[in-house]
């Protein structure tokens, strides 16, 4: 029944029906179609993230489980830190504890989400690109799964798994759209992250809706593997959604 509800709910009251129209809906049906006829080699991903401050997760959450992913061959992490002093030496602890490949780099600036992102999205070197908070913990075959649903028609938004503060309950977190995977010229076809805002939580269903405009499908797909750890809300006090 949640299966279903779920269902019926994407396909008449999803956001980018009201907020870009209904022509959304037959762009994710061809989406869907391209996906199913999408069965090329596993192609190499960068994971980017954005970060300040949060160099324990990124080390003990996204860099422990990308360690145990298959395909890790197949994966660079992206990081652009913009000034992190949490810990000290953060490049030095990642390459201590990451396996695969690395491109780092260090601004001492402001830090922004729209823009510490776009920075490391800008920077890295593969087709297929994955932006990702310091906060979560992937799945195995995150590979595989950036592959199947990333092509020219379609980028993917999944529905990562939001942890309780207990941290042993939670809920799919619908209202998010802030991982994504997209091919690194699509997201420059779609604006990038607008870096007018500062805030959380806006940038990210404005880059979403900017897809659709483009004629690209956005995937959603329900991942219980794909955890974000609790952690409280960054958003300001008296912070307003774009849209109820």
């Amino acid at each position: 029944m949640k299966q279903l509800k779920y269902f019926l709910w994407r396909i008449f009251k999803s956001p980018e029906r009201n907020i870009v129209g209904w022509k959304t809906l037959f762009v994710d049906f061809f989406g869907r179609i391209i996906i199913g006829l999408n069965f090329k080699k596993l192609q190499p991903i960068t994971i980017c993230i954005g970060i300040k401050n949060r160099s324990e997760n990124l080390l003990n959450l996204v860099l422990e489980s990308l360690n145990s992913c298959d395909n890790i061959e197949l994966i660079t992490l992206s990081v652009f830190d913009t000034g992190s002093n949490d810990i000290s030496h953060l490049e030095n602890a990642i390459k201590a504890k990451w396996k695969g490949k690395l491109i780092y780099s260090k601004n001492e600036q402001e830090f922004t989400r729209s823009s510490a992102f776009n920075q490391s999205i800008m920077q890295a070197e593969t087709d297929i690109i994955m932006a990702c908070d310091a906060d979560i913990y992937l799945p195995h075959d995150i590979v595989k799964k950036v592959n199947k649903y990333t092509t020219k028609f379609s980028n993917w938004f999944p529905i990562v798994w939001w942890q309780s503060e207990d941290k042993l309950s939670g809920r799919f977190f619908t209202e998010g759209t802030g991982i994504f995977t997209s091919t690194k010229r699509n997201f420059i076809n779609a604006g990038m992250y607008d870096e007018t805002f500062v805030e959380w939580g806006k940038e990210d269903w404005l880059l979403y809706f900017s897809f659709y405009k483009k004629n690209m499908a956005c995937i959603r797909t329900q991942e219980k593997g794909m955890v974000h750890s609790f952690h409280k809300s960054n958003k300001p006090e008296g912070f307003k959604p774009l849209f109820n």
